[in-house]
């Protein structure tokens, strides 16, 4: 259709605004719900997007919606048509347009509806406003502020304000998470987050009036989040001003908690020791020091050395170990007083206590029996005590920490053997409730062990020492776990070779105790083989000690014959071949045939009865 049949149709009002829309750079357009004519009008102002009128009566963009960016147009579709539905009057709406030369300009449109007199709606009026430079401006300043916010909530620093009654008027995001503030709640006051030291600090004035003076340094505060838990933060302060007058504080702050708690543990650290808490030997010496200056009376030192501690750490491992020195640390904070007695730990197994208490004998009774008394471990919690009291002033302190050292270890030597008895007696019943090596086991050992000693003419001492090393041959294995112990199913490769380090561990268990430390290397040797291939050392022949040659052969027979969940039980007589077979191997042959030798001249029933 020709342009001058549509201006034919012009409303009057819009063609004497004609000239003034020209000039205002607007753009009109008269829509009709026509699919054949949808736009009825277009002023010539679309040429400030390139095109002209004619474009959409009956040219390329005679389907209105080309026009419209093709990432807007669904949303702005559904606008108009929502529009329609609710019968609005009029209504704005903002969308980018594609020009001719196929940039893209944002436009703000302000539609109007018209309707006849029967409510039926009949046209659109429309007038499309150039924005993009606006827009851009709008963005700019949206990403602007988009940025200054994020850099604001997002900031490792804790930044906030607060005014003269200390209340918060502004925090970001850091601030609320440090301080765990909801977000839903009113802002606090600052000193609803001040420790009880904090606020006696500041009752002489305001924070508000404490901050001012000190503008420009750092100021450190203990504070407390919403759970009660403390936190430090380092503070660097600025004024805001409203009309000259200062209004609010603002803070820039760092939490350094972690920083103060770091400083706290170096420290302790330097003062006490890491795996119990008690003091160390360079806060006891210091303190000596000070009591030796000091005009203190009856000063007394106590020196406690902790029994079997190496017996333990080789059998039951260096945790139980360190287990022990801790529950035994317990004993004497229980016993003394952590405020006014400096107890100590000085070395590995040493521990040291320095008091200004008279009874002491007393003091010390109560920390054996404690000791006694415990059942966290399966060995026995046993310290020997010494100590010495400085009876005048004339008496140096260092003197008086010889004097409670040697009282000491008289104790510790008078008390050795009971002590080592003792924890070889633990460890025996250890290990028959926490593995197979039972004292059956033994038992019968011992009868095939003895035979094979008289056959092989042994003197009366190495066949008490055999019998002796029967019986403890497996001590070690009281560091093996009973998860191992009792598997079913083939060892790895690591389970082996923890099951293989047994007698290096029996060997430092016994040769700790002076009448055991005679069968040491019997036990070390025991799972030698007589062709080098055993362990642990690898010997051979006559380089394996007798006893642990005959141990060995008495070992693998009862083994073989007697239920294992690892490997299924062979006859007697199997056993004597698998035992023949590896004579020279495994097993000496001077053993093999006395061990052959004892079962044929045997009387038959009590064979078939023993192995029945």
């Amino acid at each position: 259709m020709e342009q001058h049949s549509h201006s034919k149709r012009v409303n009057i009002d819009l063609e004497e605004a004609y000239d003034i829309i020209e000039k205002s750079k607007l753009v009109i357009f008269k829509w009709t719900l026509s699919e054949d004519i949808p736009t009825d009008f277009v002023s010539d102002n679309i040429s400030i997007f390139g095109y002209k009128p004619e474009d959409f009566y009956n040219g390329p963009l005679a389907d209105y919606w080309q026009f419209v960016h093709e990432e807007d147009r669904e949303r702005v579709k559904r606008e108009l048509y929502s529009a329609r539905e609710n019968e609005t009057k009029s209504y704005k709406n903002q969308y980018r347009v594609v020009c001719k030369d196929s940039s893209v300009r944002w436009v703000e449109e302000w539609v109007i509806h018209e309707y006849t007199p029967d409510g039926v709606l009949s046209h659109e009026k429309g007038v499309l406003r150039d924005i993009t430079d606006a827009h851009e401006i709008a963005m700019k300043l949206k990403e602007s502020e988009s940025r200054y916010k994020e850099l604001f909530d997002n900031a490792s620093a804790l930044i906030f304000t607060f005014n003269k009654n200390g209340r918060i008027t502004s925090c970001n995001k850091t601030f609320k998470e440090t301080f765990m503030i909801d977000e839903d709640k009113q802002i606090l006051k600052l000193d609803d987050l001040f420790s009880d030291k904090t606020s006696a600090r500041f009752s002489q004035q305001t924070f508000f009036e404490a901050c001012l003076d000190r503008i420009g340094s750092r100021l450190e505060l203990e504070m407390k989040n919403m759970n009660g838990d403390l936190l430090f933060i380092e503070m660097r302060n600025r004024v805001i001003y409203d009309s000259g007058e200062i209004v609010e504080i603002q803070s820039v702050a760092n939490d350094i908690t972690d920083k103060k708690r770091a400083e706290e543990t170096v420290k302790f650290l330097m003062e006490h020791d890491a795996m119990t808490g008690l003091y160390n030997r360079v806060y006891f010496d210091r303190k000596l020091n000070e009591y030796s200056e000091s005009n203190y009376k009856n000063v007394a030192i106590i020196i406690g050395d902790v029994n079997g501690l190496k017996m333990i750490n080789d059998a039951f491992g260096h945790k139980n170990g360190d287990a022990l020195l801790q529950e035994i640390s317990k004993v004497f904070l229980s016993v003394f007083d952590e405020q006014t007695d400096v107890i100590a730990r000085l070395s590995g197994d040493e521990f040291a206590i320095l008091t200004l208490k008279k009874n002491i004998d007393i003091l010390i009774d109560r920390v054996n029996v404690k000791c006694k008394e415990q059942r966290v471990f399966p060995f026995p919690m046993d310290i020997s005590l010494g100590y010495a009291i400085q009876k005048n002033k004339s008496q140096s302190i260092d003197s008086l920490f010889r004097e409670a050292d040697h009282q000491m270890y008289r104790k510790k030597l008078r008390e050795s053997k009971r002590i080592k008895s003792m924890m070889i007696q633990s460890l025996q019943n250890q290990l028959s409730e926490n593995s197979l090596e039972t004292f059956d086991h033994c038992n019968r050992m011992k009868n095939i062990a003895e035979q094979i000693g008289i056959m092989l003419n042994m003197s009366e001492a190495l066949m008490e020492e055999l019998e002796l090393t029967i019986l403890m041959h497996d001590i070690g294995m009281v560091s093996i776990s009973a998860e191992i112990l009792e598997k079913t199913v083939p060892l790895s490769e690591e389970e082996y070779k923890t099951i293989r380090k047994h007698p290096e561990i029996g060997y430092h268990l016994l040769i700790s105790s002076p009448n055991l430390a005679g069968i040491g290397e019997y036990v070390l040797s025991h799972h030698e083989n007589y062709d080098g291939s055993g362990y642990p050392q690898g010997l051979k022949g006559m380089e394996i000690p007798l006893v642990a040659r005959i141990v060995a052969v008495a070992d693998g027979y009862d083994a073989m014959t007697t239920y294992r969940p690892y490997r299924k039980t062979i006859s007697h007589q199997e056993a004597i071949e698998d035992i023949k077979e590896q004579s020279g191997k495994k097993y000496d042959p001077s053993v093999v045939h006395a061990f052959i030798k004892y079962f044929e001249t045997e009387n038959e029933k009590i064979k078939e009865e023993r192995f029945k």
